[in-house]
Formats: C-alpha cells, structure tokens, sequence
C-alpha cells in the first residue's frame, strides 16, 4: 500500500468490536535537486558581486567599506519601483536606519559636544558680565520671550540662557537677577493666560515646560517684590552710568505689571493700559539704544544645554533674530496689540467678531498677532459683556426691549442660546487665520437651529405686540446677518490661505456677491422701518423705496451700509473681469470643467447646512458667467466691470462723507478698485486695437492691496524661446 494513501485496519478486542485507525499524514517530497536551483534570471536581473558571502556576519576585525559604487550599478539597471533587496537588509530597516555622522539623523551625533554649566564656568560664561554684555543679554532673552510666544519651545528659546541654569548663581548679579526675577513672573502670567483662553494650537505655542520651574527666583517670586527690586537696580545702575541696562529694567518692570494686572482675579484694565502706555514710551528708546548681538553674548545662549530634556529625534533648531530694529519692531506690535486688547469691552460686538486685534495695514498684515495677544483679547471680557452687547444689537434690528418681560418664556431660551453661540464666535476670532477657516464650517448647523427658534419668537412678537411691533421679523433678520457674516468670512479667509486657484476665483466673489446681496437687503429693510417709526401710514410709498430690486432703501443710509454696498459692488466687478479674462486666456483656465464643477462642491458645501432663500448652484454660476464666454457680448462684460467699480468709489465717497469711523478698510478697498479700474482701461485700449494686441498679454491676480480682494495687472506674455 502505498505510504501517501489512508490505510485503515480493522483491530479486534475482546468484544470484537472494530476501531478506526487515523489516517497516516501525508510525507512531504523532498525536492529534488533541480527545483532546488533558481528558476532561469529575469529581466534587469544584476547578480550579487563575487566573492561576497551573504550569509557569514562580518568579523569584528573586519573594515566598514563604501558600497555606494554598488547601489550606483544596481539603481542603473532598475525601473521605476523596483527595489534593492537583501536577506539582511529588508525595506523596513532602511525607513528606519540612523545615518551615522548626519546632523538630522543622527540623534547623537556631536552630543559631546552639548553645553554643560560646568563646561560654561570653565569658560567664564556665567561670570559678571560687562554693562554692554549685560544689556545685549537683556536684549537676547526679549528676543527669545517673542520666539517662545511664536510657537517655540521654552527651552530652546528663553531657557537657553546659560544664566537661567543656576538662579543662586545671579545673586552676584543683582541687576541681571532682578531682570530674570520680573521676566519669569512675566513668562508665568503669560502660560496661564494662554492655557486659560484656549484659542492656541499645536502650531501657535507649546504649553509644556519640560521639567521647566517659572516660580523658581533669584530675589523674590512676588510681582511686588520684584518691582521694588527692578526699582533699587535701575536707580544704582543710573547712578552708575549704565542707563541702556537701566532701561530694560524699567521697561520689563511695566511689562510685567501690566501681565499680572491683566491676570489677576478681577482684571485691572485701567491699571494695565497705564503700564503698557510706558512700554510704549520706552521701546524707541530701547531700540536706540540696542545694537547686533556681540559674540560674547550669543556665546551665553546655548540650546545644547537643555537637550537632554527634550525627546529624542532629529533636532529642531531656533534661529535667533539678530537685527535688533526687527526685535524691537516685533516688542513694538505686541505692546499695541496688548493695549487694544484693553480697550475691547468699549467697542461693538459686530467689530469684536472680526477680531479683537486689527492691523492698521492690511496688506502687511503677514506679521499676525502671537498667541498671547490673542489669549488676553478673549479673556478681557466679563460674563456680562456678550448678554449686554446681544440686546444692543436685538434694539438695533427693532426687537422691542418688552419683549424680555411679556414674552419671557420665548425670549429667555432664545437669547441663552445666542450667548453661547457668540462666545464661540469670540472664540473663533482669535484663533489663527487656518483654525479659524476651518472651525468655521461647523456653526453653521448651529445658527440653522437658531434660525428656526428666531421664527417661531418673531412670531411669539406678532401675536403679543400686534401692529406695536415696528419691524415683523427682528430675530430671523439678525440671525440670518450673522450667519451670513460667517460664511462671507469663511470663503475670504481661503485668499488670505492661499487656497484657492486663480481659475476659480471668479467662482468665490460669484457667490460672496450673493451673499452681500442678503445682507444689503435685510439692513435695508431694517433701516427703512427704523426711518419710518412713527410715522403714519399712508398709501403714498417714498421715491427711493424698492429701487434696484433692493426693497425698501433708507433715505439716509449709515456709512457702513454704504461701504457694505461698495464692497458688493468691488466683488461684483471682480467677478466679471475675472470671467473675461479667463474666457480671454488671459489667466490660466481650469482643467476641465467638470473639475470646476467638483471645486464648487467642495468650497461651498458646508454653508449648505444653513438655510438660504435660494440655495445657488453650479447652473446658476454657469449662466452667470455664460455670457463672458459669447464673443459678441465679451466687450459688454468688460464694460459692466467697470462700471461696477464705478459704482463702488461713489459710494465708498458718500461713505467718507459721513465722517464715520470704519477704520482703514475703505482706503484697502479703494486702492482695489484704482488698480483694477486701470487693469480694465489696458484692456478696453488692447481690444480697440484688435484681439491680436489682446492675444500678446497676460493677467496677474494677487492680493496686493487687500487681504481678500485681488487685483489684477496686464503684462506682456513672454516670447517664445525666452
């Protein structure tokens, strides 16, 4: 019988019953000697060189050889995808291989050379130093404070300081200990206050302090203390002659007040405003009397020093900031924004939602405020201030103030909810411009709920206060500004990012002229109720009344109406000039449209969520932009670009008129409107002189004189061959 076939046998006990026996397992074949060899070579098959021994691990007394001419020849004969392979060397210890001798991958390549305090002594640099060292130290831990408050870790920046290793150390330096006394007191109230707010991200700051003790002190860890001391040293180093060290105990002595009073329990705002007015006074003095740090001082910073507390890995290096008029320009920004901060309950809840902290100009607004400018701007506010400010606005858009008492039980859960929606909306101003963009597209679910309550209490108003109510639905127009606010807000932020393609430009101001045309509606409507309060009603309706398709305009619109209106005219005109140039191969186009037609979904998908009088559609931007695509009316569009731009410097002058303040953002928005109404004069000059002049030119769109709005330029195209 043959051994890989089941044999069974029939085994006989005493009561003669049969048993099974269990099937033998089948013997595996031993392979024969030729399926033993390797099947016949590949294609681009390169044989291991001769001589070498694959399986034998290398000797101890064997030398380390460059096998880089070896992985030259293999490469040379590989395809794209293929990979070297060895039986001792697989894909997954590559990924994973430490490049000895390399700064980047080799996490202990020059570790001896780390610094050590006792190293530093040796060296003589934690001695006295000389009041010009002194004061170019001072210099360099401000500098490192703004680096840290950037989103560096604490001790690769201020705890870089060689100083900063042994505080007992500077009670032989009293001037520099009273300065490191104030400045971690300083760098406590600054932690807290940004782990309190909340508004930082993994990119904004790191809260962890690596072991790190900010409580520790050379003199005294109380603030008060601490400033008597900064007191006694500047009034010695004055008398001394060394007033440059003298000033930057000053200043730090007000920055430092001005932190703990802005942190205290009870904030003091008017004591903290002081405090910062003298900062301010002093930062031109300091940056005139500040000079490049000398190599003594840089020698006394040292980031190897505190490598051993951060985790192991390819290093992340903090380069310093050398040119003091950019340290001091830097100190010189966070002190404003610091002050604006204080002065935030005074101003209106619609300006807050934008963002406490406003740069005066806007095109250079790449520095952004640091995460504790905008960590106190959220915490300055009392628990009061959103309610207060809430039923401000609510007066604004007509709600009768009664209504708190005889629609109590409406009204209540309604303004409960609107609270908490614009703390958040607080919060999300002071997050950074990518956090925001993207935190955004979740409120929207929220002000649709709101918009459904705000219905049902405007009806609540019709049945209580009948013909006494002056405007029939004051709570569905006020959540319907502000959701519309937001996603203005939300589509604009993605120029400010950079995220969106010049082919689909035209497509975002298409739909952001969509939704200021919702919101010039509603306030029109508001105010025009507001003019007409107690008058009686006659048949007779008011000239300006239901022009333009825009319902019922005041008489005497406000100026931020007006610039509402002009910036709806600015986006209307990008839009057109946009699709003419695009029709024009004057811009580069999309790829294809059904690549477009994905894009529209994907930017406009989450303001889905909220409920519009009209949702628009692809369709509707196609037909919209149809028309730039008609030869014949191709010169039409050219034109009604510029009149829309025409239309919004008139306005933006009635606006300037009224002597309102609107901060400098008209002046942003005409300076738009002045280079793209020339943009458009070169173009009318090229299409006058036939489309083979037009043919040689090209258009570039870029945010240069606002952070949302484009503004073209017509160049020549370059030759070929150039």
């Amino acid at each position: 019988m043959p051994e890989d076939e089941e044999e069974e046998e029939e085994l006989e006990d005493g009561k003669g019953d049969t048993k099974k026996k269990k099937p033998r397992k089948k013997k595996k074949k031993k392979k024969s000697q030729e399926d033993e060899e390797p099947d016949e070579a590949p294609l681009n098959y390169w044989p291991a060189p001769e001589g070498l021994d694959l399986d034998r691990p290398p000797g101890q007394n064997e030398e380390w050889v460059d096998i880089t001419s070896l992985c030259d020849l293999a490469v040379s004969g590989m395809n794209l995808g293929e990979m070297v392979e060895s039986p001792s060397f697989r894909l997954y210890d590559a990924m994973s291989a430490i490049e000895i001798m390399d700064p980047k991958m080799d996490t202990g390549y020059k570790s001896h050379e780390d610094m050590t305090l006792e190293r530093a002594e040796k060296l003589g640099l934690v001695s006295a130093p000389s009041p010009e060292v002194l004061t170019g130290v001072m210099d360099h831990l401000l500098m490192y404070y703004l680096l840290w408050l950037d989103g560096h870790t604490i001790i690769q920046t201020c705890f870089s300081c060689l100083y900063l290793q042994d505080l007992p150390r500077l009670l032989a330096i009293p001037a520099l200990g009273s300065f490191v006394d104030a400045f971690l007191i300083a760098c406590q109230s600054a932690r807290d206050a940004i782990t309190c707010a909340g508004v930082y991200d993994d990119e904004d700051f790191m809260p962890t302090m690596f072991g790190v003790d900010l409580q520790a002190c050379v003199f005294s860890s109380d603030w008060q203390k601490a400033n008597e001391k900064l007191k006694s040293e500047q009034d010695r180093l004055v008398a001394e002659g060394c007033e440059a060290a003298a000033l930057r105990l000053n200043f730090m002595g007000k920055y430092m007040s001005a932190l703990v009073s802005l942190m205290a329990r009870v904030p003091n705002v008017a004591s903290a405003k002081a405090h910062l007015a003298k900062c301010s006074q002093l930062l031109p003095r300091l940056a005139a009397s500040a000079t490049e740090p000398s190599d003594a001082v840089k020698q006394r910073f040292d980031a190897s020093s505190q490598r051993k507390l951060l985790v192991p890995g390819p290093p992340r290096t903090v380069e310093p900031i050398e040119d003091p008029k950019v340290v001091f320009r830097m100190w010189t920004s966070h002190v404003n924004e610091l002050v604006e901060c204080c002065s935030a309950q005074t101003r209106h809840l619609n300006d807050l939602l934008q963002g406490v902290i406003k740069q005066k100009d806007l095109v250079s607004a790449q520095e952004k405020p640091n995460v504790l400018s905008r960590s106190m701007a959220q915490l300055v506010f009392d628990q009061s201030f959103v309610r207060r400010s809430l039923q401000e606005i609510l007066e604004l858009f007509l709600f009768p103030p009664e209504a708190l008492q005889h629609c109590r039980k409406q009204a209540e859960p309604f303004l409960q909810r609107c609270e908490s929606m614009f703390l958040h909306l607080l919060k999300l101003a002071h997050l950074n411009v990518a956090r925001r963009f993207r935190r955004l597209a979740h409120v929207f679910p929220d002000f649709n709920e709101l918009q459904h309550e705000a219905w049902r209490l405007d009806e609540a108003l019709k049945s209580t206060f009948g013909a006494n109510l002056l405007y029939n639905r004051p709570s569905w127009v006020f959540i319907m500004e502000y959701a519309l606010q937001a996603m203005i807000s939300k589509l604009l932020l993605g120029f400010q990012l950079e995220l969106y393609e010049e082919a689909e430009f035209h497509m975002i101001y298409w739909y952001v002229d969509y939704l200021f045309g919702l919101r010039i509606y509603n306030l029109n409507e508001v105010y025009y109720a507001k003019e007409n309060t107690g008058k009686k009603k006659s048949g007779a309706r008011p000239k300006d009344a239901g022009v333009s398709g825009k319902g019922n305009r005041p008489r005497n619109p406000p100026a931020h109406l007006l610039f509402l209106e002009a910036t709806q005219s600015t986006v209307r005109g990008l839009f057109r000039l946009l699709a003419f140039c695009l029709c024009q191969n004057l811009l580069p186009a999309p790829k294809s449209g059904a690549n477009l037609c994905q894009r529209f979904v994907l930017r406009f998908r989450s303001l889905e969520m909220f409920r519009l009088p009209h949702l628009p559609s692809f369709q509707d931007f196609e037909q919209s932009a149809a028309l730039a695509q008609d030869p014949a009316e191709r010169k039409q569009v050219l034109t009604a670009a510029q009149s829309s731009f025409a239309e919004a410097a008139q306005l933006l002058e009635k606006a300037h008129a009224l002597k309102e303040d609107l901060g400098e953002q008209p002046k942003s928005l005409k300076r738009v409107v002045v280079a793209n109404q020339l943009g458009i004069t070169q173009l009318l000059r090229c299409t006058e002189n036939g489309m083979q002049e037009l043919s040689g030119k090209k258009v570039t769109a870029e945010t240069s004189h606002h952070t949302d709005f484009v503004s073209i330029q017509v160049v020549d195209k370059p030759k070929e061959g150039k």
